[in-house]
């Protein structure tokens, strides 16, 4: 680490994504503040800025008050409902960063995350950024103004401007805050009163033996695997100029309890960023470098399944010590694993202790990374600059994991003793097996390095009532230049400090062993810019960028052309409006433009063989002999970026002196050649799936942002403001020979998603409940499932034919929301200040998957105790407790919500202290309630519910689907800012 640190400390990183100084962008953190100053601030549009006023493009932007008023591990976390356009689908687990979607979703299978670029450097992610070190954030949303970066910007870019020092004495800020963390809208689950009814019903429905009605044991597993959580942060900020030197340095400690036992984060970033003034200020440079430590300890999310399902009548641990297992004596009907003579045990169902789960889990995760860039920027003559700069990320990831075999085998069945497993590691057929080792230790290590290095010019002049901004230059970017290890050894002594491969038991076991060198890829990319404005009234903006992709250079789509215009007309400034008491401000703009999308995946050829009588070998010859033989698996078919194009037009006004201002936005974004995973038919001459440009995606809708904000002659000031975004997203065309993409998997067979013309990306599609049935004679006389039974769900016959199966399917929605809207309330009287945000978001469904998942004796919720079937009559919409596994209606749900996201009363001792210029003590409560109909944890879904890690929102994956969601977490915390 040590040999890349000085380099950067040297080199530095690139500059923001403009030729920006401090000065230029003056943040305004006064939520009051007139909009006629707002207007003056500079939005930073890549490669250089313009004026709010002067846009002729979609951008919403947030400072540095957005950005802290809600405490997170990320900046986007706090801006959810803050920014119109942007759909933030936010995760309270440790560490997590959330879902950020710009105006819809795209592709099928390509990336869905907007480019981040931060201080002008390209980045995976901000994850690495503690909030504090943010000035401003600026979302391009549209094609006209995301085109400067091309085949990078189809899901838009996120613009972010970390802090720099200002003119005036050394500036001291230390700010700190400590919450604790509670899970909030639970489920009930059902007790061991409940269970017992609702078990024993399912037993009689299946001719198994009822279990006792009294019981030991009445376990609440949430209670057992859930915790009070805390967060506390710590940030040292000190910055300053001169009239040559701008600089600033923090260090900020950010560290989380999570709300599952064991689970832990805590992150370090140091940051330091200076701008040096050369030759009379003809010369500018300005160096940015920061180093993130993070380390946390994961915890598998599946114990929340695990305890969503699990029988109450089973204790954490038995009287002797060892853990509880679903296990019942079928004799007595009482839940142990002891028997006597004559008498045998079943299993109540297939899952594991939750509790026993965290406490054999053990892994933990370091992260290092570091950012540098460095700019140059010289001034040739008046309005024309030279800038070149170039910068870097270098990146260690270290997991170990430590998994004791023995000790899980034994804790499976309580009646399992250590010399049973000896026995059976010592058996010939078991030696070398890794099943039977003591226990694992899994060491993972990855590097990776990335660079870019950019130079453009800059002109920038007024002619009269003419005034010209370009931009011209050059680029060029390697990502993915690393490499991964992976090694898995055995029988390692169970001291920590001994946990390492020197120590394993190499003799017996042979370590497993994944080593590999990733792929770069590079870019190249000519990029250009002209802006023109005459008179202040009227604009026009146009962009041309060429990428060239390393990804694509065997295939004739190597370079790619990116190309947009955007007009605006400022009506505020015609004569008819210029002495107008009530319109001060009135705005038109329109643009169109086409942008790509990389991030897709692949196709390689492969063939299938193997040893047998497999249908790709044949006998053959007088002896008839087996002959080996390969077929085409998949082939390599090629295919290039997605091409988005994108029609907008928008409005931007502020009435009554600018009491009242607002935006609204009107686009339709449609990708053109969205990749997706062709199916293979019978006459197909490939055996397996491949990928290709086959669907047609359009995404369109509008935005309105609305903000009043006035005081009283008392010295009241308040500010009422809120957006409101809508979106329909469709796919428009299917290329013939290619529908039917399906996903949604249940993990028993059953699918519950579709891809088809017409349909929105990720649909259910599913059977259609048609109420319960009653009687077998019921069954008998209508169309039914081959395993319907009196108390399973009814399904209609869709297209009359008299079977139930997938051609009676019906699409049903999608989850992803239609709309999604955010209000933020700020008040400030003297000393007190008070905010009030919320966010919500509707339209969707989510697939209730763990309510609908079930092999039988899991535990269930109240609810579905209470509004079961238990007989003819009693219910003709619930199931009985013994039911079918279909992807049906029945288990989707709407999935809209509301939030009450933040409430932060402080009082601010500015003044009260010689030394200290501002010292404000506040107290905060996040996530205060939600209003939902959907009857699980959270309508907020960012896991893949099926691995247990987060995914990439894939609409063909989980997405939208719980199967064991993260619990929503209320937190209340206390909190001081001291300026000195």
């Amino acid at each position: 680490m040590k040999k890349y640190f000085f380099p950067l400390l040297i080199l530095g990183s690139l500059y923001v994504n403009a030729q920006v100084t401090n000065d230029s962008i003056p943040v305004e953190e006064d939520p009051f503040a007139s909009d006629s100053i707002i207007l003056n601030q500079a939005v930073v549009i890549g490669y250089g800025s313009v004026k709010k006023s002067d846009l002729t493009s979609a951008v919403s932007s947030a400072n540095a008050k957005d950005i802290t008023q809600i405490a997170s591990t990320t900046a986007m976390q706090s801006l959810q409902g803050k920014l119109a356009g942007v759909n933030i689908i936010n995760t309270d687990t440790p560490g997590g960063t959330p879902t950020v979607l710009v105006r819809g979703m795209g592709t099928a299978l390509g990336g869905k995350a907007p480019l981040y670029v931060v201080d002008g450097l390209i980045v995976p992610n901000i994850a690495n950024i503690s909030p504090s070190d943010i000035e401003k954030i600026d979302v391009l949303k549209d094609a006209a103004s995301s085109a400067i970066y091309g085949v990078r910007g189809a899901n838009g870019v996120v613009v972010i401007t970390t802090k720099r020092g200002k003119t005036g004495k050394l500036k001291v800020n230390y700010d700190t805050y400590f919450g604790v963390r509670s899970t909030m809208n639970m489920v009930d689950m059902a007790n061991a009163d409940q269970y017992i009814t609702y078990f024993n019903e399912q037993r009689a429905a299946l001719g198994g033996t009822p279990i006792s009605t009294t019981q030991r044991y009445n376990t609440n597993w949430f209670d057992q695997v859930l915790q009070t959580g805390q967060m506390v942060s710590n940030n040292v900020a000190l910055s300053g100029a001169t009239e040559n030197v701008n600089y600033m340095f923090s260090i900020n400690n950010f560290e989380e309890k999570g709300i599952i036992q064991g689970n832990n984060f805590k992150r370090t970033t140091v940051r330091n960023n200076n701008d040096y003034k050369l030759l009379d200020g003809k010369l500018k440079i300005k160096q940015n470098v920061s180093a993130t430590f993070s380390r946390e300890i994961p915890k598998p999310y599946g114990v929340l399944d695990m305890a969503y399902r699990q029988s109450p009548l089973v204790p954490v641990k038995y009287d002797n010590g060892r853990w509880g297992a679903p296990i019942f004596n079928k004799t007595t009907g009482e839940a142990t694993y002891v028997t006597q003579p004559g008498q045998s045990t079943d299993t109540f169902n297939s899952h594991g202790n939750p509790v026993s789960s965290l406490f054999y889990d053990n892994q933990k995760t370091n992260t290092t990374v570091l950012q540098g860039n460095i700019e140059a920027e010289l001034r040739l003559a008046k309005g024309l600059t030279v800038t070149s700069r170039a910068g870097a990320t270098k990146f260690w990831s270290k997991y170990r994991e430590f998994s004791p075999i023995k000790d899980r085998w034994i804790a499976a069945n309580p009646s399992r003793t250590a010399a049973e497993f000896e026995g059976e590691k010592n058996k010939p057929a078991n030696v070398k097996s890794v099943n039977w080792a003591n226990n694992s230790l899994n060491l993972n290590n990855i590097e990776t390095f990335r660079w870019s290095w950019e130079n453009f010019v800059s002109f920038d002049r007024k002619f009269g009532k003419h005034s010209i901004n370009a931009v011209v230059g050059v680029s060029g970017e390697k990502v993915g230049v690393g490499q991964f290890s992976d090694l898995t050894v055995y029988d390692v002594p169970v001291q920590e400090q001994y946990w390492a491969a020197n120590h394993a038991d190499l003799a017996r076991y042979t370590p497993i062993t994944k080593q590999n060198n990733y792929t770069p890829v590079a870019y190249a990319s000519y990029f250009g810019r002209l802006q023109y404005n005459y008179d202040n009234k009227y604009y026009v903006s146009g962009i041309l960028r060429r990428d060239g992709s390393s990804q694509f250079k065997l295939n004739n789509q190597y370079w790619g052309t990116f190309p947009s215009a955007s007009v605006a007309w400022n009506i505020s400034n015609e004569d008819f409006l210029k002495d107008s008491n009530t319109i001060s401000f009135l705005k038109l703009r329109g643009g169109w433009g086409r942008l790509g999308n990389a991030e897709i995946p692949f196709n390689y050829t492969t063939f299938d063989r193997g040893p047998g009588s497999e249908s790709y070998n044949y006998v053959f010859g007088p002896g008839q002999d087996l002959i080996f033989g390969a077929y085409l698996g998949a082939p390599a078919v090629n295919v290039s970026w997605e091409i988005v194009e994108e029609w907008t037009t928008g409005l931007d006004f502020e009435l009554f002196r600018g009491k009242l201002t607002g935006n609204f936005d009107y686009y339709n974004k449609t990708t053109k050649n969205a990749i997706i995973n062709v199916k293979q038919v019978l006459s197909s001459p490939y055996e397996k799936d491949f990928f290709d440009h086959a669907a047609k995606i359009e995404n369109k809708g509008f935005e309105i942002g609305l903000n009043y904000s006035d005081q009283t002659s008392g010295g009241f000031r308040y500010s009422i403001g809120g957006n409101f975004n809508y979106n329909v997203n469709k796919v428009v065309s299917v290329k013939k020979g290619y529908e039917g993409m399906t996903g949604g998997s249940l993990g028993n067979g059953q699918i519950a998603k579709r891809l088809e013309a017409g349909q929105p990306l990720g649909s259910f599609w599913l059977l259609e409940a048609d109420g319960v049935w009653q009687t077998q004679e019921e069954i008998d006389n209508n169309p039914h499932l081959s395993s319907a039974r009196p108390g399973h769900l009814r399904y209609k016959d869709v297209n009359g034919d008299g079977v139930i199966d997938d051609r009676d399917k019906k699409f049903m929605g999608s989850y992803i929301p239609k709309f999604n809207y955010g209000i933020n309330i700020n008040m400030e009287y003297k000393n007190f200040d008070l905010n009030i945000s919320g966010y919500g978001a509707g339209g969707n469904k989510i697939y209730n998957g763990i309510k609908n998942t079930r092999l039988g004796g899991e535990n269930i919720t109240v609810d579905t105790f209470n509004s079961r079937w238990t007989g003819p009559g009693t219910s003709n919409t619930n199931p009985g407790s013994e039911r079918d596994q279909v992807a049906s209606s029945y288990y989707l749900e709407k999935g809209d919500y509301f939030r009450l996201s933040n409430i932060t009363l402080g009082y601010n001792f500015r003044d009260k202290i010689d030394f200290i210029k501002n010292l404000r003590f506040y107290v905060s409560a996040q996530n205060v309630f939600i209003i939902t109909k959907y009857s699980g944890f959270t309508p907020e879904l960012t896991l893949d519910n099926v691995k247990g890690k987060r995914y990439d929102a894939n609409p063909y994956g989980t997405t939208g689907m719980d199967f064991s969601a993260y619990p929503n977490v209320r937190t209340f915390l206390v909190g001081l800012n001291v300026e000195f």
